[in-house]
Formats: C-alpha cells, sequence, structure tokens
C-alpha cells in the first residue's frame, strides 16, 4: 500500500494544474528546476488511447522524472473497463496518485460525454471512480471538476462527488459554460470547503482559477480555507 500523498502535504500547498499540450515531461522539468510545486501533474492522457494502438503514442504524456515527485497521473475517457485498465498501468508505473478529468469545457471532448460532461451524468461517474480505484487500489483518487455544467451546481454536483469518497478534489470555479471567460466563482469554492467538512471531512479540498501568484494563492487559501 502506498502512501497517500495528500495526506503528508503541509497545508497549505501548492500544485501545477494539469495543462493540455503544456505540461508534459519537460515543461515540468524546467518548473522543478526553478519554482517547484508541492504536486506535479501531467498531461491530460486518454483512457480509450491507452486501450488501443495508440498507446505507443498516448503514453508519452506519462513519462515523469524522480525529481518531478509527487507527481499525479490525471486521465480522462468514456469507458469504465478503460479507466481500470489504465489506472492498473499508472499503479504499475510508479505514480503517486490519479486524477479524473471531470472538467474540461473543450466542445469535442463534451460532445463525446467526457471530462465536464460527467456533471451532466452521475450514474456514469460513480462507475468510472469504481473502476479507476479498482484497476490502482494503492493510488489516492482525485477527481478536477467544475461548479456546473452550463449553470452554478455546487451544492448538487460537489456532494454527490463528495459521497464517492475522494481522496481530494480539485475543484475550478467556473462552469464549463463559463470557460475562462469570467472571472472563477471563489464564493463558491468556498461552499465546496463547507460542504467537504459536513460530508466528507477526510477529503482534501484544492481550489483553481485565476491564482496569478504565490500571495494571491495564500489569500484564497486564508478567504476559502481549502487544503491547496
Amino acid at each position: 500500500m502506498q502512501k497517500n500523498i495528500w495526506k503528508n502535504l503541509a497545508k497549505p500547498f501548492f500544485v501545477l494544474a494539469p495543462m493540455d499540450d503544456v505540461t508534459d515531461v519537460v515543461f515540468r522539468e524546467l518548473v522543478a528546476t526553478t519554482a517547484p510545486p508541492d504536486v506535479f501533474f501531467t498531461e491530460f492522457t486518454n483512457v480509450e488511447a491507452m486501450c488501443s494502438k495508440g498507446r505507443e503514442s498516448q503514453i508519452r504524456r506519462l513519462l515523469y522524472t524522480e525529481r518531478q515527485r509527487p507527481i499525479i497521473a490525471q486521465i480522462w475517457g468514456i469507458d469504465p473497463k478503460h479507466y481500470e485498465e489504465t489506472a492498473a498501468l499508472v499503479q504499475e508505473m510508479g505514480f503517486d496518485g490519479i486524477d479524473i478529468n471531470m472538467g474540461c469545457p473543450e466542445r469535442t471532448v463534451i460532445k463525446n460525454g467526457a471530462c465536464a460532461a460527467f456533471i451532466k451524468n452521475p450514474k456514469l461517474t460513480a462507475e468510472v471512480i469504481k473502476a479507476t480505484r479498482k484497476g490502482a487500489p494503492n493510488l489516492p483518487l482525485s477527481v478536477k471538476t467544475r461548479i456546473g455544467f452550463s449553470t452554478i451546481q455546487t451544492e448538487q454536483w460537489i456532494s454527490f462527488l463528495l459521497e464517492q469518497q475522494l481522496d481530494a478534489l480539485i475543484v475550478h470555479g467556473r462552469t464549463a459554460k463559463e470557460l475562462s471567460k469570467v472571472p472563477a466563482h471563489w464564493d463558491e469554492i468556498a461552499k465546496v470547503v463547507a460542504l467537504r467538512n459536513t460530508i466528507a471531512p477526510e477529503t482534501i479540498v484544492i481550489g483553481n482559477g485565476d491564482v496569478k501568484n504565490y500571495t494571491e494563492g495564500l489569500a484564497r487559501v486564508e478567504e476559502t480555507r481549502v487544503d491547496g
């Protein structure tokens, strides 16, 4: 059984967010040698591609160096069976945790039922979380999501996720429809913390959105009481 890295971090902590076509192994290595965060994330890695002939090119997204620890593999897709298989591989590769992308608002991704589309599909959400746990029972599991799909649904959606007893929950303070076109709703992230305290006190909560520097990050922690 691997240690749950989320439980061992001094609070507040800072995370390098997963950014597609940005946070690859080379970018992370540059960050690691200049201003390392407390936790690194990989780019989004597609579970369908990992379970197909496309694995060879997709698996490059999961390259990392020891300097980049602790490191979380972020995965996305639709099929619970593919989540289970990919999670098993992630565990075998020695990652410190696994994260499910339930927040990307990219139109073609949502059209296929993945990422932020999970907000509208709690049944599949629960199946995917269960499958991922089955594939990687020794890794802490987190979800990165938003506060709603077309409208703010913090209480309904976040409460459901907290009931899944996640090790950590990363919340971007916008809806999928808002993309990044409006300021992040940090008041809603404060509501997430309050919900966590009632529903799942052991779940770590990380806030995300518009944090431009370390000082602003500390101010958001003070304002909302997020863990990181």
